[in-house]
């Protein structure tokens, strides 16, 4: 009967009153974490952001490669079209069928500026020595 002996109490403990005391390294815990998940944010970030411009420099690449494509295409028409527009056959059956134009007589040919005959040949000829003064005005010719 030894167990019977022994008598608990029960007491109520008010802890309300009591502050837990602060630990000196939990805020430094706590700033050097958020600083870490920063770091990674940021990396990350950036990370995501030379992707997309990657991306968009493709896309941008890909549209050039197109207006080049297309400029050449067009160069190559303007080409073809000037080679055809230039063709003198195709000049020469215009004038005649539509313009109503003849080829010329010897009698309309007139050559501009034809230069007469020269009844005697020009020889070189010597220049005035300078003068010892050397005055500008008697070196230049006229």
């Amino acid at each position: 009967m030894d167990v019977l002996r022994e008598i608990y109490y029960i007491k109520s403990v008010d802890n309300s009153r009591l502050v837990p005391a602060i630990d000196p390294r939990q805020p430094r815990k706590l700033f050097s974490v958020m600083g870490w998940v920063a770091v990674v944010f940021v990396l990350a970030m950036y990370m995501a952001w030379q992707r997309l411009a990657g991306v968009e420099d493709g896309y941008g690449l890909e549209q050039i490669q197109q207006h080049h494509q297309a400029l050449l295409e067009t160069n190559r028409k303007l080409r073809l079209e000037e080679a055809f527009l230039g063709d003198p056959v195709r000049i020469d059956r215009i004038a005649r069928s539509e313009l109503g134009m003849a080829p010329l007589a010897a009698h309309q040919i007139v050559t501009a500026g034809a230069p007469a005959a020269a009844a005697t040949p020009v020889v070189a000829q010597a220049r005035p020595a300078l003068s010892a003064t050397k005055n500008v005005a008697a070196a230049v010719p006229q």
